[in-house]
C-alpha cells in the first residue's frame, strides 16, 4: 500500500490525541505528587506566582482540575463512542488551555526569569527559556490539529502502523530536546551529584523542612515563620529560627542535608537569652513534657558566629 503524504498528515493528527492526554495527566499526576510532599498546592508552581497571593491556591487547584479533565475526555473521546460535539468540545477547551499556557510563559519569563515553568512538578524547576516556550507553543500546534480529526482507529496495513510509530519517535525526540526536565530525569536515574558540590535552592530545604516530622515536633515553640539566619556548611543547610521554651528565649536550629528528596532534618537548641542564668531551674520532668527529647547526636549544639 502506498501512503501519501496526505494520508502520513492524516495519522499524524491522529497520534496528537493520546499524546496530549498522556502529556496532560502526567502534568497533572507530577503537581500531585509535589503538592502531597510540599503540603502546598500553590508553592512554585510557575504561572501561579503571578497572581495575587490569596488566588494562587484556587488557580493552581483549577489548572490541575483542567489538566485531569482535559486528559480523561481526550482518551475518552478518542474513539467512535465519542467523536462528534463531544470530542470537538474537549480539543477546543484543550487548544484554549495550551494558547494561555504560551502567554502565561512569556509573561512569567518578563516578570519573574528565575521561575520555572511548574509543568512537571519538581522536575520544571528550571527557568522558563526559549526551549520552554518552543515546546509549549508546539503542544498548541498539535492541539490544533486534532480539531476535526477522525476516531482512532488501528491502523490495518503493516506499513500504516510502521508510520504512525514513526511519527511517534520523531516527536518525542522533539519533546525531549525541548525538555529541561529530561535532564533532571537522567540525573535522579543514573547520577548521584557529591552533596559537597550539590546546589539547591534554600526555598527547597525550607519546604523539606516544614514537610518533616522534626519541624511538626518543634514548630510549636517557635516565635516567628521565618528564618533569622541561614547558611551551608559542607552537606548541611542550617537555619536558625527564634522560639520561647520555659519562659527562655532560644534558638531553635534545624540542620537540612542537601538532598533532593526526602532529606534527612535534625534540630538543636541554643540558649541565647542573656538573663537565662538568673532564672530558676527546671525539673527535668517538666522539661520533658514541655519538649520532646533533642536528638543527642548534634546537642548540645554550638552556633557558628
Amino acid at each position: 500500500m502506498n501512503l501519501t503524504a496526505i494520508g502520513v498528515l492524516g495519522m499524524a493528527r491522529e497520534v496528537q490525541v493520546p499524546l496530549l492526554a498522556a502529556l496532560l495527566l502526567g502534568g497533572c499526576a507530577a503537581k500531585l505528587r509535589r503538592t502531597i510532599r510540599t503540603r502546598s498546592i500553590a508553592r512554585e508552581m510557575g504561572p501561579t506566582a503571578l497572581f495575587p497571593v490569596r488566588l494562587r491556591r484556587p488557580v493552581a487547584i483549577v489548572v490541575c482540575i483542567s489538566e485531569l479533565a482535559l486528559g480523561v475526555g481526550l482518551l475518552v473521546t478518542a474513539g467512535q463512542f465519542g467523536a462528534g460535539a463531544p470530542a470537538l468540545a474537549v480539543r477546543s477547551l484543550t487548544v484554549v488551555l495550551f494558547c494561555t499556557a504560551v502567554g502565561a510563559l512569556h509573561v512569567l519569563r518578563t516578570r519573574r526569569p528565575a521561575a520555572g515553568c511548574g509543568c512537571f512538578g519538581d522536575l520544571s524547576d528550571t527557568p522558563v527559556n526559549w526551549r520552554t516556550l518552543t515546546r509549549t507553543a508546539l503542544f498548541c500546534g498539535a492541539a490544533v490539529a486534532t480539531l476535526g480529526a477522525p476516531a482512532l482507529h488501528k491502523p490495518a496495513p503493516a506499513a500504516a502502523a510502521m508510520v504512525v510509530l514513526g511519527v511517534l519517535v520523531v516527536e518525542v525526540s522533539v519533546l525531549v530536546a525541548l525538555s529541561p526536565e529530561f535532564a533532571e530525569v537522567m540525573i535522579r536515574l543514573g547520577y548521584d551529584e557529591p552533596c559537597e558540590v550539590r546546589r539547591l535552592p534554600v526555598a527547597r530545604s525550607l519546604t523539606a523542612l516544614r514537610a518533616s516530622s522534626q519541624w511538626r515536633q518543634y514548630h510549636r515553640y517557635l516565635i516567628a515563620k521565618e528564618p533569622t539566619d541561614v547558611w551551608r556548611e559542607g552537606c548541611w543547610r542550617f537555619a536558625v529560627f527564634p522560639g520561647v521554651l520555659t519562659g527562655r528565649r532560644v534558638e531553635v536550629v534545624f540542620a537540612v542535608y542537601l538532598k533532593p528528596r526526602r532529606p534527612q532534618v535534625r534540630v538543636g537548641l541554643y540558649d541565647s537569652s542573656a538573663a537565662s542564668r538568673t532564672l530558676p531551674a527546671i525539673p527535668r520532668q517538666r522539661q520533658a513534657e514541655l519538649l520532646p527529647a533533642p536528638d543527642p547526636k548534634i546537642l548540645p549544639f554550638s552556633r557558628r558566629l
